[in-house]
């Protein structure tokens, strides 16, 4: 059997474009829909879990991610 151990989605949100996980770094990308993205470090896989499976995305980071977790900034530019 194969082990999922990356996840990338899409997501309906206002302020976030796309989530992504990786299960064996612990790291969790957030894509804004205004090009900038956040890594965030040690995250754990179920906060992951709970974030990709909430109501609101948004809501979700802002209480349980923004704020919590070591990251890293960068700026993307999206077409």
């Amino acid at each position: 059997m194969r082990k999922v151990t990356k996840e990338v989605l899409l997501v309906d949100s206002e302020a976030i474009r796309q989530i992504s996980y990786d299960r064996e770094r612990r790291v969790l990308l957030v894509l804004f829909q205004n090009g900038t993205m956040y890594s965030y470090w040690k995250v754990h896989v179920r906060t992951f879990q709970k974030m990709r499976n909430c109501y609101s995305i948004g809501k979700f980071y802002n209480k349980h991610v923004k704020n919590r977790y070591n990251h890293t900034k960068q700026e993307m530019l999206l077409q």
